[in-house]
């Protein structure tokens, strides 16, 4: 896999642009988040779990709204 800037970039704007659909599964959808993760992996982007969580998150549909709540400020 190139490593040039502008694939880089490219897989950078997938990620941050990354949001689930509702007509696809959750199962789908995690296997196309993990694919650009993995992908940026090979080209050595680092990220750290926290802001993959993060991105993961940002991603849900809303009706995953209190799911997302109760795991950033549940009790740890």
């Amino acid at each position: 896999m190139t490593k040039s800037l502008a694939h880089r970039l490219c897989l950078k704007q997938q990620l941050y642009s990354f949001r689930m659909n509702e007509p696809r599964t959750m199962v789908e959808q995690l296997a196309d988040f993990n694919k650009i993760l993995n992908d940026l992996e090979n080209i050595e982007v680092k990220l750290e779990d926290d802001d993959k969580v993060l991105r993961l998150f940002n991603a849900l549909p809303k009706i995953y709204e209190h799911f997302k709540d109760a795991l950033m400020f549940g009790k740890e």
